[in-house]
């Protein structure tokens, strides 16, 4: 009896790498996108940062990014899955650091959190006031070291991100044949489209529960402004995901065996590939080649003009990326967990819904260069009307002693309290419509364990754990604008991706979009987050400040001025880049007419390139591939 010899099944095909390759998107996207957004604000409050300080760690990650992402894709093509697998290990580790800053410094307070001090009056004893001395270990309220170690970790996760959309795109361009390529970028993308949401929606669940993991002390809530969510847990998921996908993808080959079956197909259907010379460059011939290139972009005003326009844009939602969950748990008193479940159902389907409606447009009405000019001007106008809608905001609390005069009754019963905390401490009770720092503030004498509230508040008064209530209303209009602000900044992606490759010459697209790229991330991702959130520190109406005046985490802010600024600084940029666009496209209507050109795009290099053929179908998938990446 003959036995046919049995096939080997080989471990590392095109279809294992394509899954680990979606499995390296959604961590990339789940901790930029998701987890470093919504913790951002309970970051701040553990290592008592102010909102400048810690924008600086989404800031990093894109300065690192712009920074290596072309060094990454030219050094790292001769072996692209390595390449990969060793930017997910360096992008486990960042995640790591930052789970490493809560276990390192974040648990230090923890014996002061969970003592049972209510912070009643007492009208007899020794005074304990905090304030009545500054000692040695009071000179800094915030912790260096937990900065420093968080700067790291953002530094080492834009280092490890860069090659995911660069090396393991054109990975997975080079496996898959070029008729069924589409299928495997439009699904590994609208994976990552999807993951930010994943982000969103766990990173709220992880701060529902208490930092420890274990119960919160004296029945602290997540409602209550003292308490800190265990957001460590996110960044501890997106590490051991990265370090196992890293590691496997460490193994595979630098080639596989499809390879050569698909650059034979590619050469039928005349795509243009890159040869082996063309991969071996060394540094200097790469730059001889790049400096021509650099000056007819640079001198080309349509692009220049294009570019500025969406660098406004990109400013924009890096700094409502950031800040936006904040905004919303300040203006509507909501808890950070709540906030973070409200601004993820409200971005990330206004963004999609944008992306998606903007390809189609492209797709359906088959548009110039110039008519995409066209749109994306009078897309920025809509835009700007929408963003008018941002006003709307509630009323601030009412503090006493910081944004309210002193209740005269009882700043005499507190005058004779003993042992009131100073303003590092924040216990919040609500009396007769105001809110108090702390029960003792308020005068409160007892506190009934039954109904959680405390009694004898300012002579015989009841007052409530927790600040006052604004009764705001408007939380759902607010909702429904912040929607339409995502969908029309997001309906110019593809738009404002399409003008860029068409107003420049053939062989320049692929140095134009890398140069879009750094200057999205240098000149716009870079610089919002850090000014708004210069802006929100302003609006700061009270400190956790120590005894020796440093300052932390701000405790409470006011809402019209945290909505004059995100108003204004949305405002500012939107008008200025819709008249820059405006510009672009009435420059370009006045040059000469350029041949009509049929494009196709090929994946170099981890950018879009075009050359004359056939398969349009392959150049739009490439290109809503790419502002998906960009995002």
């Amino acid at each position: 009896m003959k036995f046919q010899k049995r096939k080997k099944r080989r471990i590392f095909t095109p279809h294992f790498y394509f899954v680990l390759w979606c499995g390296c998107i959604v961590s990339q996207s789940l901790l930029v996108s998701g987890f470093l957004n919504v913790v951002l604000s309970t970051i701040q409050v553990e290592f008592q940062m102010t909102s400048a300080k810690a924008a600086m760690f989404p800031s990093n990650y894109d300065i690192a990014v712009a920074t290596t992402v072309l060094i990454v894709a030219h050094f790292g093509s001769t072996h692209k899955p390595r390449t990969l697998g060793a930017g997910m290990v360096v992008l486990a580790t960042g995640s790591f650091l930052f789970a490493l800053a809560h276990f390192l410094y974040g648990t230090a307070e923890l014996e002061a959190d969970d003592s049972d001090d209510l912070y009643l009056c007492e009208t007899s004893g020794n005074s304990s006031n905090s304030d009545s001395e500054c000692s040695k270990d009071d000179v800094t309220l915030s912790n260096p070291g937990a900065y420093y170690l968080l700067t790291i970790g953002s530094i080492m996760i834009g280092l490890g991100a860069s090659p995911v959309y660069t090396a393991g795109t054109t990975f997975c361009d080079e496996i898959f044949p070029p008729d069924k390529v589409s299928l495997y970028f439009g699904i590994s993308y609208g994976i990552g489209a999807l993951a930010p949401a994943m982000g969103y929606v766990l990173g709220g669940v992880f701060l529902s529960y208490y930092k420890t993991l274990g119960e919160a002390p004296n029945g602290l809530t997540p409602d209550d402004a003292n308490w800190v969510g265990a957001w460590w847990l996110g960044f501890l998921v997106t590490a051991v995901l990265g370090y196992i996908f890293g590691f496997i993808l460490l193994l595979f080959p630098a080639q596989l065996p499809e390879c050569e079956e698909v650059k034979k197909k590619k050469l039928e259907l005349n795509i243009q590939t890159c040869g082996d010379d063309e991969m071996n460059q060394t540094f200097v011939e790469l730059v001889k080649d790049i400096l021509p290139l650099l000056k007819s972009i640079l001198t080309n005003p349509v692009f220049v003009l294009v570019v500025l326009g969406s660098i406004t844009d990109s400013m924009i939602v890096s700094a409502f990326a950031a800040w936006l969950p904040l905004m919303v748990e300040s203006q509507f008193g909501l808890s950070s967990s709540t906030a973070a479940f409200i601004t993820g159902g409200v971005v990330v389907p206004g963004a999609a819904g944008g992306i998606i409606i903007s390809g189609l447009i492209v797709k359906t009405r088959k548009l110039t260069g110039i008519q995409c000019a066209k749109y994306q001007a009078w897309i920025g106008f809509v835009c700007i009307i929408a963003q008018l809608g941002l006003i709307i905001h509630c009323p601030t609390l009412q503090i006493d002693g910081a944004n309210a005069v002193k209740n005269a009754t009882c700043l005499e019963v507190s005058n004779t309290c003993t042992n009131c905390p100073g303003s590092d401490v924040y216990e919040p009770v609500c009396l007769d419509g105001r809110t108090y720092t702390s029960p003792c503030n308020a005068g409160c004498l007892d506190y009934n364990n039954t109904t959680t509230e405390y009694s004898n508040c300012c002579g015989d008064m009841t007052a409530t754990a927790g600040s006052c209530d604004s009764g705001c209303s408007m939380l759902i209009p607010y909702i429904f604008v912040l929607f339409l602000v995502m969908f029309f900044t997001f309906l110019n992606n593809v738009i404002f991706l399409t003008v860029n490759l068409r107003c420049v010459k053939d062989n320049e697209r692929v140095m134009a979009i890398s140069l879009q790229s750094v200057a999205f991330r240098v000149f716009g991702s870079f610089p919002g987050p850090i000014i708004l959130g210069s802006f929100i520190d302003k609006a700061c109406i009270l400190w956790n400040e120590n005894a020796c005046g440093d300052e932390g985490a701000c405790q409470e802010y006011n809402n019209s001025q945290i909505m004059a600024a995100a108003v204004i600084l949305a405002a500012v940029c939107k008008i200025l880049g819709t008249v820059l666009y405006f510009i672009g496209w009435r420059v370009w209507v006045h040059r000469e007419p350029s041949p009509p050109v049929v494009y196709h795009n090929d994946l170099k290099h981890g950018v879009v390139t075009n050359v004359a053929s056939e398969g349009q179908e392959y150049e739009e998938i490439a290109l809503t591939a790419n502002v998906l990446s960009a995002i």
